[in-house]
């Protein structure tokens, strides 16, 4: 699993949503709270933040069968949150 800690400033961000907003900016939107995050890497990025791997997990399952959007290439991937 990979793991995300640079950004793009010097700031220190004080919650994974801000973190993320700032290291992925062209996403369209960052929403959840929690160190995992589900990434959508299909035409436009979208994440998902998730408290617990588990629940990660079974968020990446769903959109994996049902897929993101219209648009879906299935590129999700779950990724880790550091601080």
């Amino acid at each position: 699993m990979k793991t995300y800690r640079l950004h793009n400033c010097d700031r220190q961000h004080r919650s994974t949503r801000t973190f993320m907003e700032c290291a992925i900016p062209r996403a369209a939107w960052v929403i959840g709270d929690g160190e995992y995050a589900c990434i959508a890497w299909c035409r436009v990025a979208t994440v998902i933040l998730y408290r617990t791997l588990e629940a990660a997990q079974a968020g990446k399952a769903q959109i994996d069968s049902t897929g993101c959007g219209g648009r879906c290439q299935h590129r999700h991937e779950i990724v880790r949150v550091a601080l």
